[in-house]
């Protein structure tokens, strides 16, 4: 990173150091996520459970305050070098965006 980017994303190191000390946890959420939305629970219950999951965890990430966690989330993941749950974060817009 350049000493400009260091310089502007330095008051996020606090921040950053909770997103790096709660990485595993991070990476438990997201891929539950991921396998729930892969579940074929459609096949199992008459109702589309799946997809009304989904559109909530999609309204939520898409609402306001869920844009600004994501962004500060994404450059914590960035800033840490945490390439593993950047891939998992992205992973889980797409299939919010695509149910």
């Amino acid at each position: 990173m350049s000493s400009a980017i260091k310089t502007v994303l330095s008051p996020l190191k606090p921040v950053c150091a909770v997103v790096k000390s709660n990485s595993g946890l991070l990476t438990t959420l997201l891929f539950s996520v991921i396998v729930f939305s892969m579940l074929p629970l459609n096949l199992v219950y008459k109702s589309n459970i799946q997809k009304t999951v989904m559109d909530q965890v999609n309204s939520g990430l898409t609402s306001s305050v869920g844009q600004l966690a994501v962004f500060l989330l994404f450059v914590c993941l960035y800033m840490n070098g945490d390439v593993e749950n950047m891939v998992l974060l992205l992973y889980v817009f797409w299939l919010t965006n695509n149910q």
